[in-house]
């Protein structure tokens, strides 16, 4: 979109409809587990799962970054769209690789201790060590909710632009 033609509203419910799916299917994931060890699943199965997961969550990276397209729905690509907008393509492409770099190397460590270590003789204890879960659920929620709360600041920025221009 040109500039000032974003409806800063309407990025914002999409923002919050997309932390709210993402909160839930975190919570899912986070249920699951526990529900997993419980029942005395196989911690190799699950760590070599979610290093899978962290694996494909890089290939979509890659892709994102890419093509400036998104693997979801149209809601996922207006967001992008925005934030693509908002920090310019550059910027917005340095953060990505910034990010993507982040999650290679959370991977290719986790993909390490996965064939290194002997899983099977760890022990978990589903409500104590899944702790570190709940604050990272946590701690995403919060940074999300200030940018969508920092939408705000643009939508007055942007206005008090076009009013003087």
């Amino acid at each position: 979109m040109e500039d000032g033609k974003w409806d800063i509203q309407e990025i914002k419910q999409i923002k919050k409809n997309l932390l709210i799916k993402n909160t839930l299917f975190m919570l899912l994931f986070i249920v699951i587990i526990g529900f997993y060890i419980e029942l005395g699943g196989s911690l190799t199965f699950l760590i070599g799962f979610c290093c899978a997961v962290l694996w494909i969550l890089v290939v979509n990276m890659i892709y994102t970054i890419w093509t400036k397209k998104v693997i979801g729905n149209r809601a996922m690509q207006k967001d992008l769209d925005f934030k693509i907008y908002r920090h310019g393509k550059r910027s917005w492409k340095i953060k990505a690789i910034i990010g993507l770099i982040f999650i290679v190397v959370l991977s290719t460590g986790s993909t390490i201790l996965f064939f290194q270590w002997d899983l099977e003789a760890l022990n978990i204890d589903f409500p104590q060590n899944t702790i570190s879960l709940f604050f990272v659920w946590l701690f995403y929620n919060i940074g999300e909710i200030r940018r969508i709360k920092k939408l705000d600041e643009y939508d007055e920025d942007v206005s008090s632009e076009s009013i003087h221009h």
